[in-house]
């Protein structure tokens, strides 16, 4: 095929020349050059032309964010798309009160004239081309456009680079994949006009949808190992339909599909970051008559949710009762490297607030499947981020893995991982709070957990429960991990729990936990303790 905007994966990239349609862009920084981040990172914004997402046409987000994307490989002007109901308006704000980023307003086509962009490629909504142009808007330096808009985009000045309008994704992968990331790919549905797409043609990604067939499986198997697929599958028979073969293929998968600004967040550079709550995380010298629990919120992997309405709703971050009582929350250690300005809000805004690494580490799989070869690279990644992160305790979701001691050991190997909290994929306490040891580290099993709807899972079940608990923390089974379902429970359930406890139920941090236990209980149930009332 001969095409004159083809060009090198190298050019693509932005590791050479400047490249792009009459754009000289800069680079994604890639890890190599950081030292330290395993994601490509836009340059640091300086300034920002603020628009409104819902000011646009989704056409119009689609140019957006592509444009979004180019700029902030050059930098250090860019866009920025504004939800203000969500926390977009809190980054946007701690990007200019502390990072001193300056704003100013205009229209989108003002912006594109202004931009030095020459080219577009045309796509149509509704068709696979929606992520056709995407991708090759980061390889090609032009911006996507809908053919509702090509007569505007022409008299603002942009010719045609490219037509995919009859092209899919198993056309850009036979005729583009040497000139794609493999390390990080965008699985992002075509009928979402603009959230991640900055992000695509930002990093130089592929950007696909599939559902879950062959072609997913091909284009996953190609990937590096320990890939990241950023973004979220088709789960309409159950997200293990897609997670499955991603960890079977040694990748990860980032929950993100409706994530703004990522090509933005991520141009913010904190080496290193320090939780600020909860006490620190210290072990406890602990009361010989009391049963310690802590409670952890569910699906802290969740980027999307982290960026949009996590901060502001009632029922999480946004609570008022939040500060009255130690919380363990879930958090993803890709923040450090794709949006350190959010992480460290969260962190800020710690009270009785301490995080953990959500499931099942720098991303969501499961650790049984994942290629031996694929795991150590994933668990040295993820150790260098909780480093970095200020974390040592991650989340684990699998099926039926609990007791294999050796699988664990790739994590609690790392000297910046206490300790791990395994989940059951079909119920997460279905092993009621066992502990198995592995390089003499604990794999503590949640005991029970808050989720409307599930027998045993209600307010007054749990309180019964850890009222009635052993009270040993010289045992395992003196410590309760309690998952609560962050869809169907909030800090208020929590809250009535906590409220429901006995004096001698101490709740504490899960870090807290984690570590008490570990210096200081015996293996269970070898241990054998009275179950004092």
């Amino acid at each position: 095929m001969s095409d004159p905007y083809r060009l090198s994966r190298r050019a693509a990239l932005g590791l050479g020349a400047g490249v792009g349609f009459g754009l000289g862009l800069g680079s994604a920084v890639p890890a190599s050059a950081t030292g330290a981040s395993p994601y490509p990172k836009g340059q640091r914004p300086r300034l920002l032309t603020v628009l409104d997402e819902n000011s646009l046409t989704l056409p119009e987000r689609t140019l957006a964010t592509t444009l979004q994307g180019l700029l902030a490989r050059r930098g250090p002007e860019t866009l920025y798309l504004n939800l203000p109901s969500l926390g977009y308006q809190f980054w946007l704000d701690d990007l200019v009160t502390r990072y001193g980023v300056r704003t100013q307003e205009s229209d989108l086509w003002t912006t594109v004239r202004r931009s030095g962009v020459r080219g577009y490629v045309l796509f149509r909504a509704g068709t696979p081309s929606v992520n056709v142009a995407t991708t090759l808007a980061g390889v090609t330096g032009a911006v996507a456009i809908e053919e509702s808009l090509e007569a505007l985009a022409i008299r603002n000045g942009l010719r045609k680079v490219l037509d995919v309008r009859d092209k899919d994704d198993r056309w850009v992968v036979d005729n583009y994949w040497h000139r794609v990331r493999h390390d990080v790919a965008i699985e992002q549905r075509g009928d979402i006009a603009e959230r991640l797409r900055d992000y695509v043609t930002m990093a130089g990604t592929l950007a696909f949808f599939d559902g879950n067939t062959a072609f997913r499986a091909e284009v996953i198997g190609k990937l590096d190992d320990d890939a990241t697929v950023i973004g979220w599958g088709d789960a309409s028979d159950g997200e293990d339909k897609f997670i499955g073969p991603n960890s079977d293929a040694g990748a990860k998968a980032l929950p993100a599909d409706h994530a703004r600004n990522l090509s933005v967040l991520s141009g913010i550079r904190n080496n290193r970051l320090n939780q600020s709550g909860g006490g620190g995380g210290r072990a406890l010298d602990p009361d010989p008559n009391a049963h310690y629990v802590t409670f952890l919120i569910t699906d802290g992997d969740n980027i999307q949710w982290m960026l949009g309405d996590f901060p502001t709703d009632r029922r999480w971050f946004g609570s008022p009762h939040r500060g009255k009582v130690d919380l363990g929350w879930g958090i993803s250690p890709s923040l450090i490297d794709l949006a350190p300005s959010v992480m460290r809000w969260y962190y800020d805004q710690s009270v009785k607030d301490r995080w953990v690494v959500g499931p099942s580490g720098g991303g969501y799989m499961y650790p049984s499947r994942y290629p031996a070869a694929a795991l150590e690279k994933h668990t040295a990644s993820l150790a260098a981020a909780m480093g970095r992160a200020d974390l040592s305790v991650v989340q684990i979701i699998d099926f039926d893995s609990f007791e294999n001691t050796e699988l664990w050991s790739s994590y609690l190997k790392r000297r910046e991982i206490d300790g791990l909290i395994y989940l059951e994929y079909s119920r997460y306490d279905g092993h009621k709070g066992k502990v198995v040891w592995a390089d003499g580290k604990p794999v503590i099993s949640a005991r029970t957990m808050l989720w409307d709807g599930l027998d045993g899972a209600d307010e007054a079940s749990v309180i019964a429960e850890l009222n009635n608990a052993p009270r040993d923390p010289h045992s395992t089974a003196g410590y309760s991990v309690v998952l609560w379902h962050a869809w169907s429970k909030s800090v208020d359930d929590v809250m009535t729990v906590v409220n429901g406890l006995a004096p001698h139920v101490k709740v504490v941090p899960p870090d807290t936990l984690v570590k008490t236990l570990a210096r200081h209980a015996k293996p269970w149930p070898s241990h054998r303790t009275a179950w004092r009332r």
